[in-house]
């Protein structure tokens, strides 16, 4: 499933459980959550359903930090809200989230090897990938590289990849562990010139001292999306996704709403989810097959809300008329407001 998380000082707060403590202060009646969530959207810190959390993973600590705070009855009734209408979005299963932050264009990532030169220590690189029809990333690396060397040496390693427009914490990656090996003869030409379609301007990839190397076992695939959203798929779950269909354009229909639309962007998180007290900046962030994420901001906190699309869409024309209903939708609710 896909984020609805949030990143630095979050507009992540303390709210919305459906079981609330009241706590008397002074003359006021606040209430405080009893469950750790944020303040905006309403993401947990800490996710209790056994479906979603099979491995028993526990929530984080907030108590005394700045997401236990205690709420107005009526802060509490709005969070509700928002919590339940994103709880309610359909979002792809963490396989085929996974798949897709996996497919990514001109991608780029940590890859860590263990050191030939300092016995038992791991080196970190950044490095190029693109991946095959089953998942397994490759690379073009050079002999003279540190990494290539490590690999040489000792073919376990691990590549952390984040999803494009990696901001924070909120933010989802992926971890694969595996053994990485070069790969040789006419599968190498063929991997070689993918990755050069993959990395436009990639032309040292033909060097000779250039090679293709790819993980060609996956051992382990780990997850976080997101605040309490961390657990491991299997690998034949991730082989046997696909990517999204939208992810090859979904890219310039962002950056267009994002150049061009941040109005409209801000009206849907307004209106369509009712977020209140108005915001400084709104950007789609992810955009896939059952609608898209929004980078909202006020102040010094940020979060991340979720608008679904009424249907899924699966090819770009039907993106602009899903976003086109959006808007018919909020200009209903601006109508009916102004009576």
């Amino acid at each position: 499933s896909s984020t609805a998380a949030l990143s630095l000082r979050p507009l992540l707060r303390q709210t919305l459980s459906a079981t609330s403590v009241a706590a008397r202060r002074g003359r006021s009646m606040l209430f405080m959550s009893s469950e750790a969530r944020d303040k905006l959207t309403g993401a947990k810190f800490e996710e209790n359903d056994k479906a979603k959390n099979p491995q028993g993973r526990g929530g984080h600590s907030v108590a005394g930090s700045a997401v236990a705070t205690e709420l107005s009855p009526e802060a509490q009734e709005t969070r509700k809200r928002i919590q339940e209408h994103q709880e309610k979005c359909q979002k792809l299963t963490w396989a085929e989230e996974i798949r897709t932050i996996m497919a990514q264009k001109s991608g780029f990532a940590v890859i860590s090897t263990m050191s030939k030169k300092h016995a038992g220590f791991p080196m970190g690189s950044i490095v190029g990938f693109a991946v095959d029809e089953q998942g397994r990333p490759y690379f073009s690396f050079s002999t003279m590289s540190g990494h290539t060397q490590n690999l040489l040496q000792e073919p376990r390693c691990s590549l952390c990849v984040t999803e494009q427009n990696f901001k924070g914490a909120a933010d989802a990656r992926v971890t694969l562990i595996g053994t990485v090996n070069k790969v040789e003869g006419e599968e190498e030409d063929a991997l070689r010139k993918a990755y050069m379609q993959s990395h436009q301007g990639a032309y040292w990839a033909e060097f000779k001292d250039f090679g293709v190397y790819r993980m060609d076992e996956i051992k382990d695939v780990s997850f976080v999306g997101g605040f309490a959203r961390a657990g491991d798929i299997t690998v034949a779950d991730y082989m046997a996704a696909a990517p999204d269909p939208l992810m090859p354009f979904a890219e310039p229909v962002m950056n267009h709403m994002n150049d061009d639309h941040t109005d409209a962007l801000k009206d849907y998180v307004t209106y369509l989810v009712g977020v209140e007290g108005g915001l400084d900046s709104a950007q789609m962030k992810r955009l896939d097959k059952y609608g898209f994420d929004i980078r909202v901001a006020k102040g010094t906190d940020s979060g991340i809300i979720r608008i679904p699309f009424p249907e899924p869409v699966l090819e770009r024309k039907g993106v602009k008329e899903a976003i086109v209903a959006l808007s018919q939708q909020v200009a209903k609710k601006k109508a009916e407001a102004a009576k």
